[in-house]
């Protein structure tokens, strides 16, 4: 019983410590033609995986101050290079829960997210 206890308590320990966010991705700009559900962004990656999308809605907010970087190309190598970033946690509102978000023309093809 002892392991058992032990090895819960590590694994919450390791599950407390990463977040994530999760969007809906949109192949239009007024979100209504659905790309990927539930994409889930966890902190400190890079998600160069997800499928090209113009538009997205915040699913599930990520943890305090997690901020998301939004690419068109080149995946998330230079930060500097995102075309829009905004924090993705329910305390700073730089976008709102289920409120459609779109880029245009623009397809964005990775996400990163990272907690300050």
């Amino acid at each position: 019983m002892r392991f058992f206890t032990t090895t819960v308590a590590i694994m919450a320990g390791l599950s407390a410590s990463g977040s994530a966010f999760v969007i809906h991705t949109y192949s239009d700009e007024k979100c209504e033609k659905a790309v990927q559900k539930d994409v889930n962004i966890w902190d400190s990656s890079c998600a160069d995986w997800i499928d090209g999308f113009k538009s997205f809605k915040i699913k599930t907010w990520g943890g305090k101050h997690q901020k998301a970087y939004f690419f068109a190309q080149g995946g998330c190598s230079s930060l500097p290079g995102a075309i829009d970033s905004g924090y993705v946690d329910s305390s700073t509102h730089d976008y709102k829960l289920g409120e459609c978000n779109s880029y245009g023309d623009t397809s964005v093809n990775a996400v990163n997210s990272l907690a300050g």
